[in-house]
């Protein structure tokens, strides 16, 4: 793993292991005390249900429950429903953006004139979500499974936009700059599936287990090691002739 990823990871780690309580907040809420405690018992639960069942799927009555709340709570904290899901998708997209980021930057100052290494862009866009969701808490591992569900839903893609698309872009530039002679619109193509594929190893699902005849499943190091080494050939291969 190169040093890039490592710091990204090494952030992720000191992320992971505190309390999410940087995400977005109604003006005018106390921060502090049982307030703050109550509003992320309220986002746990929520962010549990949306993974577990959808947005659909999930009531603010279920929430309320989970939680061990009175129904007004969810609505004074947060809002209506559409409300508390932005913010329960944006507390940790703050810290996978932050990460993403930093490891860009990191990135750049290490090629200054050259363009960056597709690897290394590869490795610092997922690597930070992949290690979130192996070795983070429970909740890092629930908004892993709720972002593969968002992929695939018209509402995500919306929501997924607002909290994700301005990194996405910053990364999609430097893999143009790296694959000249690519067609531009082949390597958002490109950088799509390399998303899909990251959402795909966090879903644990075990279905490449079953196809190989496996007893155990790969590790999440293993799979990510994997999707690098392919995507990275697969978007050198479309700046071929």
């Amino acid at each position: 793993m190169n040093n890039d990823i490592s710091h990204a990871s090494l952030m992720l780690e000191t992320a992971i292991g505190q309390s999410v309580d940087d995400g977005p907040r109604k003006p005018g809420r106390p921060k502090g005390g049982r307030s703050e405690q109550t509003r992320e018992r309220i986002l746990d639960a929520a962010e549990h249900l949306f993974a577990d069942r959808g947005y659909d799927g999930t009531s603010i009555r279920d929430v309320a429950a989970k939680a061990g709340l009175q129904l007004h709570s969810i609505g004074y904290h947060f809002g209506p429903k559409e409300s508390l899901f932005d913010t329960v998708v944006g507390r940790r997209a703050e810290i996978m953006t932050r990460l993403r980021s930093d490891a860009l930057n990191a990135s750049r100052q290490k090629a200054g004139a050259q363009t960056i290494p597709v690897c290394d862009l590869i490795r610092s866009y997922v690597g930070p979500f992949i290690k979130s969701a192996s070795h983070g808490n429970e909740g890092w591992r629930n908004y892993a499974a709720l972002m593969g569900r968002l992929a695939n839903s018209s509402l995500g893609t919306e929501i997924i936009a607002k909290h994700y698309d301005e990194t996405a872009r910053d990364y999609i530039a430097e893999l143009k700059r790296s694959l000249s002679g690519a067609d531009p619109e082949d390597v958002v193509e490109g950088f799509s599936a390399m998303v899909a594929a990251m959402l795909g190893i966090c879903a644990a699902t075990g279905r490449p287990e079953r196809l190989s005849g496996r007893a155990a499943p790969r590790t999440p190091e293993s799979s990510f090691e994997t999707l690098v080494r392919f995507h990275t050939a697969g978007f050198l291969a479309l700046a071929m002739p």
